[in-house]
């Protein structure tokens, strides 16, 4: 596989999942790629997202070292940020999983231009309206708070 630039790259929304992702990830991966997903409109960019794991650290009195441990992981949140497009069914799911306040996530697919897509949950946690100049596009931007590991595909 070689390298590529982001252009190419889609973002997708699926429908409110309705119980939390199994914990095993073959089972998880299998539920994700089998929903039907919108395609979220005219995204500019798509912001960092993936596993950061808190050092935990121990402090020996003996050792006189202090040790690393791996605590909680955390994949955080991630900014998308789009030219408003109030017709956009992908954008109008963004603003209806921003409004729900239920406490189960939302399917997110990210779909490069090699095959590979990486599937995730999340809740949308902000929505914005931003970029409000005489000659700017208006933009909406929108926080995605990620509450699952990150599942890679690799490209068929």
């Amino acid at each position: 596989m070689s390298i590529n630039t982001g252009a190419g790259t889609r973002i997708y929304i699926g429908p409110r999942l309705t119980a939390d992702l199994p914990t095993d990830r073959a089972a998880a991966l299998t539920l994700l790629s089998g929903l039907t997903y919108v395609e979220i409109g005219e995204v500019e960019s798509i912001g960092d997202y993936g596993d950061t794991i808190n050092d935990v650290t121990f402090a020996g009195l003996a050792q006189g070292r202090a040790k690393h441990l791996k605590g909680l992981a955390d994949a955080g949140t991630s900014d998308l940020v789009v030219a408003f497009d109030s017709g956009d069914a992908g954008q109008l799911k963004l603003v209806e999983a921003f409004l729900d306040r239920s406490r189960f996530d939302y399917p997110i697919k990210v779909a490069y231009i090699d095959g590979e897509t990486d599937y995730f949950a999340a809740k949308v946690m902000s929505n914005k309206k931003a970029g409000i100049t005489v000659e700017g596009v208006l933009k909406r931007n929108v926080s995605l708070g990620i509450n699952s590991e990150i599942y890679e595909v690799d490209a068929p």
